[in-house]
This record gives structure tokens, sequence and C-alpha cells, in this order.
């Protein structure tokens, strides 16, 4: 695990640290194949369908969005307008704040997010690797980091 000590004893436990280098590493060093699949899938560019993956979880400010995909404001209207254009999303108003708009997702967005979800050749080669015990564990632990990260 550790990218600096590769004789780590056994029993000692990566550190933060290395875990994240590890798995940032596994994530961008994949990106191009994730990418490639996921656009073969489906016919809209990767950079709205990982916006609408995240409007999919959870319905949005543009500006949240714009913080989450680490783009700047302008370059999310554009993203955004698209989606709406292609009825993947709507803007409805922000329930408390009439300077915002919340977008959300579709039907017709969410059946697209949920059919590359669904699709196992979407993944990563790597993941043939774990078992289903393995990956209900891995899925575990990555939904106590999500709930950490989202507090």
């Amino acid at each position: 695990m550790s990218t600096t000590d590769s004789h780590r004893a056994a029993t000692t436990a990566p550190t933060g640290t290395e875990l994240w280098f590890a798995m940032n590493s596994l994530v961008r060093d994949h990106a191009g194949e994730s990418r490639a699949r996921i656009e073969a899938h489906i016919d809209l560019p990767f950079s709205r369908f990982r916006a609408l993956r995240r409007i999919a979880v959870r319905d949005l400010t543009q500006s949240d969005l714009a913080r989450r995909l680490g783009i700047d404001a302008p370059a999310t209207s554009v993203i955004v307008n698209d989606l709406v254009d292609r009825g993947l999303v709507a803007r409805e108003p922000h329930p408390t704040d009439r300077r915002f708009k919340i977008v959300t997702v579709t039907e017709q967005g969410r059946r697209i997010v949920d059919g590359v979800v669904a699709d196992p050749t979407v993944a990563p080669d790597m993941f043939a690797a774990l078992d289903d015990d393995q990956r209900r564990h891995l899925g575990s632990l990555l939904d106590v980091l999500r709930q950490a990260a989202e507090s």
C-alpha cells in the first residue's frame, strides 16, 4: 500500500495519506479508460455525464455543482444549459433564496445514470479482482468516507 515503503509490516495500518494517494492514483490512472467506456455506452460527453451523475445523487445549485466538479461558473452554465436542452436536468427556483436555481435530474437523466451504473462493462477491469464480498466491503468503506466528507 505504501508508496514509500514497500516493506511495511502487515500489521501496520496505512496512513490516511497513503490510502488517499493509492485511491487517487487508481482513479486517475484509469480515468481515460473509464471515460471511453462511459462515452461508448451513452451519447453524451463525459463532462456532461460527470455533472449529471452528481445531480442524480442530490439536487444542487449551479455554484455547488461547479465546486464539486472543480470548474468555474461559466463552464458549469454551459454544461447545465446543455443538460437542460437535452431534457436530462431541470432548473427550479431555490425554495428560500430567489437568487439561486436548483438543478434537478429528470426521469430521462436518471435512466441514463442508472443504465451506466448498472452496466458491469463500464468499470475498469481491475474490479474483476474483487469477489462479491470484497465489493460489498469496499462499498461500505466508501460510504463511510462519503458520509465523513459530507459532514
